[in-house]
């Protein structure tokens, strides 16, 4: 099991107190208006989405914070949102393959392995969209980061 480190990463920001049962109403409109915002902004895009899940405990009525990022450069201001620089980041990962219903078990698989390895998990997850294509989720690829102390 690969222990890496993300460097600090510049995003546009939007922060939201979220439930996994309810998560696609408290996202709502985020991830496609990421990019209007930023061209609207002076900003540009420089990689895929990055969500931070904050104490997040995997029971879907647990509240907790959900960062929604998109890596942007340049010095612009945004019209909606904020400009937030995600700190450096330690953890295991695992590639999610598919639709995003069944990430449960990517996630449960990672973590017992990080488990089995005799790691403790911080209070962040991290989900890296790296291929989108709800049309075809079957398409879809997900970079699941557990945090590691």
């Amino acid at each position: 099991m690969e222990i890496k480190t993300q460097q600090p990463i510049k995003v546009l920001c939007n922060s939201v107190k979220a439930t996994l049962k309810a998560l696609k109403e408290c996202v709502g409109e985020t991830p496609d208006k990421f990019y209007e915002v930023a061209g609207q902004s002076g900003l540009t895009p420089s990689g895929a989405q990055y969500w931070r899940y904050l104490d997040a405990d995997g029971n879907p009525d647990t509240q907790f914070t959900l960062e929604m990022g998109l890596p942007v450069t340049g010095n612009g201001t945004p019209v909606e949102y904020s400009i937030k620089e995600y700190p450096a980041f330690k953890y295991v990962s695992a590639i999610h393959h598919g639709a995003w219903d069944t990430i449960g078990q990517t996630y449960g698989q990672l973590i017992g392995q990080l488990k089995m390895n005799g790691l403790n998990m911080t209070n962040e997850c991290r989900e890296v969209y790296l291929l989108v294509d709800e049309a075809n989720p079957q398409n879809m690829q997900t970079e699941v980061q557990v945090g590691v102390q």
